[in-house]
């Protein structure tokens, strides 16, 4: 066989198995790298809720009152930072969501 002839035969083949390859990265590695991702984002959100509860939990037992104040105030940092972060999503969400429907 020369060159040219196992060129065409190797084109013929993956005009036939590309496709098969493409629905399998699909089906498989797409959504791991989904799941990979909405994991990660998960982790972030977790993290900020726990350390939130945790200087929530803090203030109660402050007994320096300017301690207690910052814990206070970045508390509330927190929370308008975690009701943004929400919104945003949701609202993402609510357009993604009509451009599906």
């Amino acid at each position: 066989m020369d060159a040219k002839m196992i060129l065409t035969a190797v084109k013929a083949i993956l005009e036939l198995v590309i496709p098969y390859i493409k629905k399998l990265i699909k089906s498989k590695v797409v959504p791991t790298l989904k799941r990979k991702a909405y994991e990660k984002l998960n982790n972030k959100a977790d993290a900020l809720i726990e350390d939130l509860a945790q200087n929530a939990a803090k203030i109660a037992d402050e007994p320096e009152i300017a301690k207690q104040e910052a814990y206070i105030e970045g508390t509330k940092l927190g929370l308008e930072t975690l009701r943004a972060i929400a919104e945003k999503l949701n609202k993402a969400a609510d357009e993604i969501e009509k451009a599906i429907n």
